[in-house]
This record gives structure tokens, sequence and C-alpha cells, in this order.
């Protein structure tokens, strides 16, 4: 049982490692977005693909300690459809709107699923049932999603006023504290799930 654990482990700190780079991610293709420069929204692409690439890798290391992390796979490839189609569409903000929309709620319920799945590894291996821990992080994270969605969507109503850059500048800041609250959640997880 210790091998499943520490395949989790390994698994989970791989998947930091993606959510880091779709932070990057999200800075590039925002700022891309926002001052029309397409090389930064090209850079993002690769950068959405190698962050798709490191948590399908985790993912999938730690399936083998926990077959329900099948599910977020499911989430983080459709997720990364959506983030590459977003990130290469030049001139359709509403297309590119709904399928960012699409991307983050694949993501929000990939996130679900791995803190509900994590947290239930740690507790088995620690022996004691710490649910706060997985349940905070998850809800934080989808409370900062939803925000985003909704300044995305005032980003997108104010298109040509001043308000846009607050928007934006909202919108980033809620993406980017979700994804630091993840991944403290997967670098506490994974140490605890290794025995560090």
């Amino acid at each position: 049982m210790e091998k499943q654990f520490s395949a989790a482990g390994q698994g989970l700190i791989k998947i930091f490692f993606g959510v880091c780079l779709s932070a990057a991610y999200v800075l590039l293709n925002t700022t891309g977005l926002v001052l029309g420069l397409m090389p930064l929204r090209v850079l993002s692409a690769i950068i959405c693909l190698a962050a798709f690439f490191m948590v399908f890798v985790g993912l999938t290391a730690s399936s083998i300690a926990e077959s329900g992390y099948r599910r977020a796979i499911w989430c983080a490839r459709l997720g990364a459809v959506a983030g590459l189609l977003a990130a290469l569409i030049v001139d359709n903000s509403i297309l590119i709107f709904a399928l960012a929309v699409f991307r983050q709620l694949m993501e929000l319920a990939g996130i679900m699923i791995v803190c509900r799945l994590s947290n239930g590894l740690v507790a088995e291996r620690d022996g004691e049932a710490d649910s706060g821990r997985g349940e905070l992080s998850w809800r934080l994270c989808i409370l900062c999603g939803v925000g985003g969605i909704i300044s995305g969507c005032a980003a997108l109503f104010f298109a040509n006023s001043k308000m846009l850059l607050a928007s934006v500048a909202v919108y980033l800041v809620l993406q980017l504290a979700g994804r630091l609250i993840f991944m403290v959640f997967l670098y506490r997880c994974q140490g605890a799930l290794q025995g560090h």
C-alpha cells in the first residue's frame, strides 16, 4: 500500500508543476489578448500543451493509487483542447470567451476531483479524516474560478472602455489566486503521501 501512496504523491508533484505552467498560460494568453500580441498567444498555446502534458502524466501516475483520477484526466483533456483553441483564435472574442469559460469549468471539475481523492488518500495513509483541507481548497478554487468567469464577462462587456483593464486585472488576480491555493494543496498532499 505504501507504494501506491508514494505513486500518488509523485503524480501530485507533477500536477503541481503542470499547474505552475497553467498559471503562465493564463498570464501570457490574457496579456496577449488584451495587447493584441499574437506571439504571446502562440507561446501561451505551447505552454498550454506543456501544462496539459504535466497534468496528464501526474494524473496517470496518481491513478495507480486511486482509479478516480481517471475522471480528472478527461477534464484535463477537454480543458486543454479548449485552451489551445482559445489561444490560437484571432478575431472572435465571443468564441474565445466561450472556450475560456469551458476550459475554466473543466479545470474546476478536475480540481474538485483531485482535491477530494487526494484528501481521501492522505486520510487513509495517516489514519485521520482531515477532510477540511481538501474541501476548503476546492471550494476556494471554485470561488476564484467563478469570480474569474464573472470578471471575464465584465471584461467582454467593457471591451471599449476604461473598465477593461480593471476587469482584466481582477480576472488575472482571481485566476492566479485559485492556482496558488491548488498548488499549496498539491504540495502538502504529495509531501504527506510520500512521507516527507
